[in-house]
């Protein structure tokens, strides 16, 4: 499956603090002229990888097991000429990459596709000493924000653990993204929600995503 995107969603990510949580919860439920339904909860894990040579990197790529329950799936995304690629296959629960040849398979031909001209090493040898690097652990109550309009905008409230050899670090990120038709009305309605969240709770506007955030901690390792 590949998912090609050029321009972003209509989206804002936010950090917030810990003390906030209590009050965002329930800023989101009185709001004027908005209803709060469908919530649930769950967590997301997602194990980055690299390897020795650093080749993703270098390629301005990444590689990344999600788990949600007992569903994992594998993932590559590439920037190349200002497009960001991502194609993604299901694994089976528990399985590493090197588990079977048909994970590295598929990682290779992607690889080999989009950086045909960039690369001229053995791929798949050099795949096979892949290695978890940063894992991120992503504790998410998620509400489904909605009026009479026909507006609605999904908003996930996140406690997200950045782990490394030497590092656990915890953060609290805001989602809100539009989930409905994105016509004048909807945008309107959205940028009035935001608007509104934005004037009673302290939000810093997120401008990473949690994989680099995670990288720059990394980073800061060395």
């Amino acid at each position: 499956m590949e998912n090609i995107q050029v321009q972003k969603s209509i989206q804002n990510t936010y950090y917030f603090n810990a003390k906030d949580m209590a009050r965002l919860n329930e800023v989101l439920n009185l709001m004027p002229n908005y209803a709060t339904r469908s919530i649930k909860k769950y967590t997301i894990v997602d194990y980055f990888y690299e390897t020795p040579e650093k080749l993703l990197e270098q390629l301005n790529a990444s590689i990344r097991i999600r788990v949600v329950d007992e569903t994992q799936t594998l993932s590559i995304v590439c920037y190349n000429d200002g497009i960001r690629r991502e194609f993604e296959t299901e694994m089976h629960y528990g399985d590493k990459i090197q588990d079977k040849n048909e994970y590295i398979l598929f990682l290779e031909d992607k690889l080999e596709d989009i950086y045909t001209h960039r690369i001229g090493i053995d791929i798949a040898r050099i795949l096979k000493n892949l290695k978890v690097f940063l894992y991120i652990t992503t504790e998410r109550k998620q509400l489904e924000i909605i009026n009479n309009s026909g507006f609605c905008c999904l908003t996930n409230i996140d406690t997200v653990m950045f782990s490394t050899k030497r590092h656990n670090i915890v953060d609290y990120v805001l989602e809100v993204k539009m989930n409905c038709l994105n016509d004048v009305a909807n945008k309107t309605a959205y940028d009035r929600f935001v608007y509104a969240l934005e004037q009673k709770v302290l939000l810093t506007p997120m401008d990473e995503t949690k994989f680099d955030a995670g990288k720059r901690i990394f980073r800061s390792e060395y």
